[in-house]
C-alpha cells in the first residue's frame, strides 16, 4: 500500500484489527503466558512496540523482558531467559524471529502475525492474527495494529484494565491525523536543513522514540539516533547544535528539556499531551490525554504525518528500501 494511504487508513484498519483480535484471544487457552517471566521477541518495528508491552505489564507487577530476537539466537542453545514467548512478525517471514521460535522450543511460544499462514506459525504453538489488511512497506498500520494487539493481549493475560477505549480509538486517530497535518507540514519545513535528529522518551513513550527513529529514518534517510530520556541526559544530548535537532515524547522531564534545548537553539520538537507554550525553536505538537497503549498510537501519528512530509521535500518516494537484504525473510512455503 502506499505510504501515505496507509497513514490515513489507520482508523478503519485498527477498528477491524480490535475485532479480529478480541475474537481470536477469546479462542485462545493463554494459561501458559500468564505465569513467570514473559519475553516479546521480534525485529525491526516489532521490537520496537515491545517496549510498550513490557512496560504496560510490568506497571502491574508482571515480570517481563523486550528482546532482540536476534540476541536469542547469539545467546545460544542453552539460554531460557523466560517462562513463557511472544513471538512477533507483522509478516511472519522475519529468519530471526522465527529461528529464536526454533531454537527455544517447548510449549510456550506465542506467535503474533498479520498472516496466520506465514512461516512463524508453523514453529509456534499457538497463533494469532492481527488482521489489519495491507500495509506500507514502511510499517504504518502495522505498527499502530500490533500497539493495541499488546493492549488487547495484556488484558487477556491479567486482566487489568488500563483505560484503553478501543471503541473510541479510531475515531480519535482520524481526528488527531486530521488536526495535525497542517502543523507537520510546517515542522517539516524547519528541519529540511538538518542532519541528524535525536528522538527521545521513557516509559511507554520508548516505544514512540524508538519506533519514531526508525521511521524517520527509512522515509527521509536522515540520520536519527532513540534514547530513553534519563539516559539521553547523561551523555549522548552532546552532538545538538543548530544542524542536529532533537524530537521529545512525554509529559515530565522532556517537557524542561524541550524548552532547555530551544534555549540553547536546538530545532526541538515536543510530543505531548501536558499544555505547553511553543517558542522560537520549539514546535508543540499536541495529542489527546489518553490511557494505556492508545496514548503510543498517538504519540506515532504525527511523526508518521511529519517522515511523509519531509521524504516529500526530498523527493523521496517511501515505497522501498535501497538498501534490501536477502537474508531478513522466509519466503512462504
Amino acid at each position: 500500500m502506499d505510504y501515505y494511504q496507509a497513514v490515513a487508513s489507520q482508523a478503519a484498519n485498527l477498528e477491524r484489527s480490535a475485532n479480529i483480535v478480541r475474537e481470536q484471544l477469546g479462542a485462545l487457552d493463554l494459561s501458559r503466558w500468564q505465569l513467570g517471566v514473559l519475553a516479546v521477541a521480534s525485529m525491526g518495528a516489532s521490537s520496537h512496540a515491545g517496549h510498550a508491552l513490557v512496560h504496560r505489564l510490568g506497571r502491574y507487577g508482571r515480570r517481563a523482558i523486550n528482546v532482540d530476537a536476534s540476541e536469542i539466537l547469539a545467546l545460544g542453545p542453552k539460554s531460557d531467559v523466560a517462562d513463557g514467548y511472544v513471538f512477533v512478525s507483522e509478516g511472519g517471514r522475519s529468519r530471526e524471529t522465527i529461528a529464536a521460535a526454533q531454537q527455544i522450543g517447548g510449549n510456550e511460544r506465542l506467535g503474533i502475525t498479520n498472516d496466520p499462514t506465514a512461516p512463524l506459525s508453523q514453529v509456534v504453538d499457538a497463533t494469532f492474527g492481527i488482521g489489519h489488511g495491507e500495509d506500507s512497506r514502511v510499517y504504518t498500520v502495522g505498527y499502530t495494529a500490533t500497539l493495541q494487539a499488546f493492549g488487547l493481549l495484556a488484558t487477556a493475560l491479567d486482566g487489568i484494565c488500563d483505560g484503553d477505549d478501543w471503541p473510541a480509538l479510531p475515531a480519535l486517530v482520524d481526528r488527531t491525523l486530521t488536526d495535525l497535518a497542517v502543523q507537520a507540514f510546517e515542522i517539516a519545513d524547519a528541519l529540511t536543513e538538518v542532519t541528524s535528529i535525536d528522538v527521545v522518551g521513557a516509559g511507554l513513550a520508548r516505544a514512540s522514540a524508538s519506533e519514531s527513529a526508525l521511521l524517520i529514518r527509512e522515509s527521509t534517510r536522515i540520520s536519527t539516533a532513540a534514547y530513553e530520556t534519563y539516559q539521553f541526559l547523561h551523555g549522548p544530548m552532546e552532538a545538538l547544535t543548530r544542524q542536529r535537532a532533537c524530537v521529545l515524547f512525554g509529559e515530565e522531564r522532556e517537557v524542561r528539556l524541550a524548552r532547555y534545548l530551544a534555549a540553547a537553539k536546538v530545532p526541538t520538537v515536543l510530543v505531548t499531551s501536558a499544555t505547553v507554550a511553543a517558542a522560537k525553536n520549539l514546535h508543540v505538537v499536541p495529542i489527546p490525554a489518553v490511557s494505556g497503549l492508545s496514548r503510543a498510537i498517538l504519540q506515532i501519528l504525527p511523526i508518521q504525518l511529519l517522515a511523509g512530509d519531509l521524504a516529500r521535500r526530498f523527493g523521496l518516494k517511501v515505497n522501498g528500501f535501497q538498501h534490501t537484504q536477502d537474508d531478513t525473510k522466509i519466503d512462504h512455503v
